[in-house]
């Protein structure tokens, strides 16, 4: 059995929850409060994955455990573990607002 994976081409979907720190786990944070952002956006997520080189693409998607609100989600390459990935994210997302 290989114990890597291969990355390249694969991608992962950010919804702005995953970072939200206001969000509690069964609302859909993805990372540890010491970790997230206060009401990220998309476009803040968009362009910290540019920042990051991760090729983002942001689409109009509900997000699944909020289906009854209009939002938005990016799409970004996948170079490590998908946690790894939203913590980059957030720390880049913490680095441009200056917090």
């Amino acid at each position: 059995m290989e114990s890597t994976r291969k990355l390249i081409g694969k991608k992962i979907v950010v919804y702005p929850s995953y970072l939200d720190f206001y969000d509690s786990k069964t609302q859909g944070r993805k990372v540890s409060r010491s970790f997230s952002v206060q009401r990220p956006t998309a476009k803040e997520i968009y362009s910290a994955a540019e920042r990051l080189g991760l090729n983002p693409v942001i689409e109009k998607k509900k997000y699944p455990k909020a289906w009854w609100e209009e939002t938005e989600r990016v799409i970004v390459s996948k170079s490590v573990s998908k946690r790894e990935t939203l913590k980059m994210i957030a720390a880049e997302i913490k680095k441009m607002r200056g917090s």
